[in-house]
């Protein structure tokens, strides 16, 4: 490993919204952290192309419900 980029909860639980609402992806937290550092530091990738990789669906529908959900 070359780096390591650390992206807040909160960071990953808008990374797991942004996937549900624009992609139709439910990611469990980890599956979501790539994009989450992608959202947190978007200068940093400018220009380039990245991949990264989403997976998982590993929630209980009352943590779907709760992380899903917008913040009010």
């Amino acid at each position: 490993m070359d780096e390591l980029i650390l992206v807040p909860d909160d960071g990953i639980l808008r990374a797991m919204r942004l996937l549900h609402r624009h992609a139709g992806v439910v990611a469990e937290p980890s599956g979501a952290a790539g994009l989450a550092a992608l959202v947190q530091e978007p200068a940093r990738f400018a220009g380039q192309t990245i991949g990264t990789v989403i997976c998982g669906g590993n929630l209980t529908p009352a943590q779907m419900r709760e992380w899903l959900a917008e913040p009010s």
